[in-house]
């Protein structure tokens, strides 16, 4: 066994205690109460079928996502259905008040699923909110995402 003094034992604490507070610091600039937390638009295991938003209805034919009925438009079929699938949303602190009206509405049709998922955008003085149907939390999502997924002009 070492010999040491009280004095040595008491620094090898000291030691031992800051080398486990670096070692469980987050180096990610985040305090583990602040962080927030990135939830998936779509379930993880989930495929894409189609997305309805008003008269347009994006849709996979032939392997290549496509608008029916085809018109123009300023978002590509391709581009959308790729930001339906990635993107990550963060949670609001923010709860959807009684005279809130959504600017637009999506329809996801998900693959072995009889129900669609019914997306809810609303614009506030914060930015963008997006709600999911018959749940109560609201995400925020940035204006560039609004645009892709909800084909805003």
């Amino acid at each position: 066994m070492l010999k040491l003094s009280r004095r040595n034992w008491n620094n090898v604490l000291i030691f031992v205690v800051l080398l486990l507070m670096f070692s469980l610091y987050d180096w990610s600039g985040n305090t583990y109460f602040g962080r927030a937390e990135r939830v998936s638009l779509l379930p993880d295991s989930s495929q894409l079928l189609s997305v309805s938003i008003g008269s347009k209805r994006l849709v996979q034919a032939a392997g290549q996502w496509q608008w029916q009925p085809h018109q123009p438009s300023t978002v590509s079929a391709t581009e959308m259905a790729a930001a339906w699938q990635t993107t990550q949303l963060v949670a609001s602190n923010e709860t959807a008040g009684a005279n809130w009206v959504p600017i637009a509405q999506a329809s996801v049709q998900l693959v072995g699923q009889f129900e669609p998922q019914i997306w809810l955008l609303y614009l506030q003085p914060s930015g963008y909110l997006v709600q999911q149907v018959g749940r109560t939390q609201l995400y925020l999502l940035a204006p560039a995402h609004a645009r892709l997924l909800f084909t805003l002009e």
